[in-house]
């Protein structure tokens, strides 16, 4: 069942569409929580997360508008249950909350959020195949530059460098479509 048919099956309440869905991506999801977390969490935190994430899915299947494939979704579903983990966490050592968080980086309006990603989106399939295959590996999978440096048989700076170079053209490339904030 190829993935389209898949998401519409679950919005339609198809169990066996979670169950096939749960049995392809669980491992994927438990990656990128690891990842995420930097190993901050415990393998029963990860699978809570996996389990959180795919109830997640559930709940909200009759609503699901994923025009990001359900990869995409899925892992940022988990990285969001991964920093919903530390932030339910207590501060280790200092007093967060006196931290001054700007609300020039909050983007309240979902269409304009929508537009947003639909250009950084754009922006990243602009870049050449190996910067965005580091991009993705870095962003998207929470891999660390040693794990893309081996994965990609480069070195961590070479790594590094492709980051920055990525990050410094698509600042540029949202600058120039009115989005100085991201």
């Amino acid at each position: 069942m190829d993935e389209a048919k898949l998401i519409s099956a679950l919005a339609d309440g198809n169990i066996k569409a979670l169950e096939k869905i749960m049995k392809k991506y669980s491992g994927y999801v438990c990656t990128v929580a690891r990842n995420f977390s930097r190993g901050a969490l415990s393998e029963e935190d990860i699978d809570e997360i996996s389990v959180e994430v795919f109830y997640k899915l559930w709940n909200v299947r009759r609503n699901l508008d994923i025009k990001i494939g359900l990869s995409a979704y899925l892992s940022a579903a988990a990285r969001n249950a991964v920093k919903n983990r530390f932030r339910d966490l207590p501060p280790p050592f200092e007093d967060i909350t006196e931290l001054d968080i700007s609300s020039d980086f909050l983007v309240e309006d979902k269409a304009e959020l929508s537009i947003m990603m639909e250009l950084l989106n754009e922006g990243v399939e602009q870049l050449s195949p190996k910067d965005r295959e580091i991009f993705l590996r870095f962003y998207l999978y929470g891999e660390s530059s040693s794990q893309i440096a081996k994965a990609m048989n480069i070195s961590e700076s070479s790594v590094r460098t492709n980051l920055h170079r990525a990050r410094a053209k698509l600042k540029k490339f949202m600058s120039e479509r009115g989005y100085d904030h991201v």
